[in-house]
């Protein structure tokens, strides 16, 4: 017993170390502590996989079929905790809260039943068919695979079984499938030490078992129940600020070209020869009176994947794409798409001297790769380079005065909504330890170089953006049931120290509203959102109420718009009207004003990208 409570205090000390995935541990160590504290039993179960647990796996080159996953019996109460120290692993991406693994569970339930229904792997045929499940659109052979079709066994992709699974259902080709697998589904992501054999079966075996003992294992703080509205003065200041000083002003100055602007000096009268959404039958309601109107950039012929940014100077246009492999970035100027080999959400430096693009051999890449009118990118070519402080889902911003340009990323909840009914704002999985990741970046006029990244604590704050100035994060924030409450503005506080900096950021003010991840205008005055339309939204929409007859195809078929919020104010303002099974995503703003989204349209099985300019008539 006394050895029992060593090795667990010995554990619990190790853990008071910062560093990835730490999110989870607090959590953890009260587990422990809580272990320690009621005792062990006289003959405690071992802390590692009991005797009949095998994980080595056989020689793959023979061809002979690894087992997915080894049974193990070790008791309800330790299994528990060593899954979850295996699973702390993920908290540096993902909030592993109770509902977060509950959901996990549910996906993985889901595809245990319907796509992993052959573990012995008995013929090439049905090796093919457990594969094409996983992808986002079975049936599409080029269709990019979904970690939501694995759950929590995505944890294995980088295992023997996947291999010899892909060898029978691709033969010589398979190293090349195998590899697309991995990038797109493989959990934790690169960077992350992944699962050994061993960790993934008693992850999976706990999974399998329906979490026993998550509830007394799991001790998390509880998040806020409640949001109250306030805006401190310091924004104000700061909005005034940057309307003279911003980046819109800098890029002004510096002679941006702007796409679509030709001679025009007011934004207004820029992209007038695009032809309005209003004047055609998708876009027909779409503006809203008084809130500009919207435009179509581009009409696309293909899937988009998560969500879409753009180049401050509106010119290009970067997304993933769910029906092929790899991403596009199209060149609006050019009226060509560019395919990029990279998997994940695109961002762009503000002062347009380059972007980071996730997934791919290589991250970070001046602009001059775009530029240069490629027929592709392969993320290999001069400038590009692999910076792995750089995590997912990842915002850019650089410091005014030629300062150090900065990468930030921090916990987040994926969303590609309205490619199937969507009916709420994705949820806020965000745990009393999280925390967001700066990354001082310096660019030497050829390729760009890392700082040791600093970490601060956001408790229950995730999806967080970082503004183009890198003097503010806007963060969504959770409540209960994983529930997003509101959003948090903090001011950031970039100190100089040796070679690195000192971060502090301080809350300045909160608005309770809920929404998707947003996106800051250049001058700052701005964040754009987008809103998964729900019952609540009925009568603004114009409707009675969520029971009136008229409003019941947004309840079935569900729909998106687009907000602004006024940051020194609050005041929000929607600017988009869309039609049941419309769903305007994934706004935000090019230098001048100018606002970007993507409207998948369900109904139309269509998409669009779309430009508004409801930021520059508005007072």
């Amino acid at each position: 017993m006394q050895g029992m409570r060593d090795r667990l205090v010995a554990r619990i000390t190790q853990l008071e170390t910062p560093g990835p995935g730490w999110g989870l541990i607090p959590a953890m160590r009260r587990a422990l502590v809580l272990a320690v504290v009621l005792g062990c039993g006289d003959k405690p179960a071992p802390v590692e996989p009991d005797a009949t647990h095998t994980p080595d796996a056989p020689d793959i080159d023979s061809r002979v079929l690894p087992v997915f996953r080894h049974p193990v019996t070790t008791p309800d109460a330790e299994l528990a905790v060593q899954a979850l120290e295996v699973l702390e692993r993920c908290n540096g991406c993902h909030g592993v809260t109770k509902q977060k693994l509950r959901y996990w569970r549910a996906l993985s339930d889901t595809a245990l039943s319907a796509c992993f229904t052959d573990l012995s792997v008995s013929s090439a045929q049905s090796a093919l068919g457990m594969l094409d499940c996983m992808r986002a659109m079975p049936g599409t052979s080029t269709s990019d695979f979904s970690t939501k079709k694995l759950g929590v066994f995505a944890t294995a992709a980088r295992l023997p079984w996947f291999d010899y699974t892909f060898w029978m259902a691709y033969g010589d080709a398979s190293p090349a499938e195998l590899a697309s697998f991995q990038d797109h589904v493989a959990m934790p992501k690169e960077g992350i030490p992944a699962l050994t054999q061993a960790e993934f079966d008693l992850v999976a075996e706990w999974f399998v078992r329906g979490l026993p003992r998550l509830d007394q294992t799991l001790v998390t703080d509880p998040p806020p129940s409640t949001c109250e509205n306030g805006i401190s003065s310091e924004v104000a200041t700061h909005v005034a600020a940057m309307a003279t000083q911003g980046w819109s002003v800098v890029n002004r100055t510096n002679q941006m070209a702007m796409f679509g602007c030709g001679t025009a000096t007011d934004p207004r009268d820029c992209l007038q020869e695009l032809q309005l959404a209003s004047s055609r039958p998708f876009g027909v309601g779409w503006d809203v009176p008084d809130m500009g109107h919207l435009r179509v950039l581009r009409e696309a012929t293909y899937a988009t994947a998560y969500w879409t940014r753009s180049s401050p100077d509106g010119r290009f246009v970067g997304h993933g794409v769910a029906n092929v492999q790899g991403s596009y970035v199209v060149d609006l100027q050019r009226d060509a798409v560019i395919p990029i080999a990279a998997d994940y959400d695109p961002a762009f430096f503000p002062d347009n001297s380059g972007f980071v693009f996730q997934g791919g051999t290589r991250n970070t890449c001046p602009i001059s790769v775009l530029t240069s009118n490629p027929a592709s990118v392969s993320m290999n070519e001069p400038g590009c380079r692999q910076i792995s402080r750089i995590g997912l889902y990842q915002h850019l911003g650089q410091m005014l005065g030629g300062g150090d340009y900065f990468a930030l990323d921090n916990q987040f909840e994926s969303d590609d909504g309205g490619k199937q009914p969507t009916l709420k704002d994705p949820d806020a999985p965000f745990g009393s330890m999280a925390y967001s990741s700066f990354t001082p970046l310096i660019f030497d006029g050829t390729t760009y170089q890392s700082k040791q990244s600093i970490t601060i604590q956001t408790p229950f704050e995730g999806d967080t953006v970082l503004s183009h100035s890198s003097r503010l994060t806007l963060a969504r924030v959770s409540g209960p049931d994983d529930r997003q409450l509101g959003y948090v503005l903090r001011k950031v506080i970039a100190t100089p120290q040796g070679t690195n900096y000192a971060i502090t950021a301080p809350e300045i003010a909160r608005y309770c509203i809920s929404g998707g991840k947003p996106g800051f205008s250049f001058d700052e005055r701005y964040v754009a959102f987008h809103h998964y339309i729900t019952g609540a939204d009925a009568v603004d929409l114009g409707f009675t109420g969520a029971s009136d007859p008229a409003f019941a195809p947004y309840l079935s078929q569900g729909a998106a718009n687009i907000y602004l919020l006024e940051l020194a104010t609050g005041t929000v303002h929607r600017i988009t009207n869309m039609q049941p099974g419309q769903y305007a995503l994934f706004p935000h703003f090019r230098s001048d004003g100018w606002l970007y989204a993507q409207v998948r349209d369900a109904v139309a099985e269509h998409e669009y990208t779309v430009a508004s300019d409801a930021a520059l008539v508005l007072p």
